[in-house]
């Protein structure tokens, strides 16, 4: 078997550009030439191109598979143990990634909330998706030693609980909004009557909240919990917050 550049890239479906390509950076260089001195592909080259292929097909980047092919730095095993780690870190992410989708969308089907409006805070809710994993872990660290905390923290993983409580943030907002641009005591009840029940759901956020005046947490954390707010959303909150504690404080 004795092929050109331009019959072999037809054999196996490949381009003369990337054989030449492959031959520059020395992964897969014929060594034989033919009466005219050029270079021609031969079994060997084309067993090695499958073994290429194969390679790539499992994640490999050209540079890797040169690595492997010329040093073996893993066995066949090895390598492939190491590339089922990468695919399934992969996978994983691309799950986390659906599931925020999934979890926007839900909120563009909520009745009664026209897209215009969502659209106003999707990049809040994107982010408050985004970082919450993350976010979960570590305040299962922090509050490691307080079971009846970690038990509501652990909540959070629950789809139902998430969806309940994306609805309930996406509320509060939008009520917040309403405060800020009308300033009406209508807006502020809503407020109020929102928190409540979030509260009711998640008892544990007063910890949370306190965490804001922890310096120790913040010097260690903050770039997790540096969440995509308005200023003037996310002021509101917190005082909207500290006020509903303190007023349950004295009522209590």
């Amino acid at each position: 078997m004795e092929m050109t550049i331009g019959q072999f890239a037809k054999l196996v479906g490949s381009t003369v550009r990337t054989l030449r390509y492959y031959d520059k950076m020395e992964l897969l260089t014929p060594k034989k030439l033919n009466k005219s001195g050029r270079k021609v592909y031969t079994r060997l080259d084309w067993e090695l191109f499958q073994q290429i292929m194969i390679l790539k097909h499992f994640g490999l980047s050209l540079k890797e598979i040169k690595e492997q092919l010329t040093n073996q730095k893993f066995k066949n095993r090895e390598l492939l143990q190491v590339q089922k780690q990468l695919i399934e870190k992969k996978q994983a992410e691309l799950n986390d990634k659906l599931e925020v989708i999934t979890r926007m969308e839900r909120l563009y089907n909520i009745e009664g909330i026209s897209e215009e409006e969502l659209n106003e805070f999707a990049f809040i809710m994107l982010d408050l998706f985004r970082r919450e994993k993350s976010q979960i872990q570590i305040l299962e660290e922090h509050f490691i030693d307080d079971k009846e905390i970690l038990k509501e923290i652990k909540l959070l993983h629950d789809p139902e609980y998430k969806e309940k409580m994306d609805r309930e943030v996406w509320y509060l907002i939008q009520a917040i909004r309403s405060v800020i641009h009308y300033n009406d005591s209508t807006s502020s009840k809503k407020v109020q009557k929102i928190l409540n029940e979030m509260n009711n759901l998640f008892p544990a956020s007063r910890n949370l909240l306190n965490l804001v005046d922890d310096d120790y947490f913040l010097a260690k954390y903050n770039h997790e919990f540096t969440n995509y707010f308005p200023e003037s959303i996310a002021n509101y909150i917190y005082k909207e917050l500290k006020t509903y504690y303190d007023e349950n404080d004295n009522n209590e």
